[in-house]
């Protein structure tokens, strides 16, 4: 018994291990020097809802993030007037009420980027990023509110559809450091 517990909590454990093993030298200097640099361990997606024309693909959404390490909390949403932080080539961005937060939603899964430790200009010098995979529930009877989606649906193509996530709070771990660039 004691043996299978080990086995079971080796994967966790070793993710922790492999985070820690990760941050940079300099960091953890910036660390254990600065009251200002906390690094975030994990975090929660809360209240996650999202709107869809076909009931699969999310067209806009709306959550809450939250990491306790980093006492930060903010809202963040996505929606046709949204415009991504950077077009510097890479897989579109989006920040949430507090800039320190980023989001990229892809395929029913969220990835996280916080900006924390910042230098002597204030700016943020890293960013921790996570992934948390958000599982949608679309309530057919939303796009009209008389519980004839399907048929409704047919008629109007553009009706949206309301979704959540099948919990309220979802937590995930940061599984990566790097330097802001």
């Amino acid at each position: 018994m004691k043996l299978s517990l080990l086995l079971i909590a080796a994967p966790a454990a070793q993710a922790a291990v492999s985070y820690m093993s990760a941050v940079p030298d300099k960091l953890m200097a910036m660390v254990e020097a600065s009251e200002d640099c906390n690094l975030p361990d994990d975090f929660q997606i809360q209240n996650f809802a999202a709107e869809s024309a076909d009931g699969k693909t999310a067209d806009s959404l709306d959550f809450t993030f939250n990491d306790d390490s980093t006492v930060l909390n903010t809202q963040c949403h996505l929606n046709a007037s949204s415009v991504p932080v950077s077009g510097d080539g890479r897989t579109p961005r989006y920040a949430c009420d507090n800039a320190s937060v980023q989001f990229i939603w892809q395929n029913g899964t969220i990835t996280v980027i916080e900006k924390v430790c910042p230098g002597d200009d204030g700016a943020a010098d890293y960013e921790a990023s996570g992934t948390a995979a958000v599982p949608l529930v679309c309530d057919g009877g939303a796009a009209n509110g008389t519980g004839n989606a399907a048929r409704s649906h047919r008629r109007t193509r553009r009706a949206a559809v309301a979704c959540k996530s099948n919990s309220d709070d979802i937590r995930s771990r940061f599984f990566s450091i790097q330097p802001v660039g």
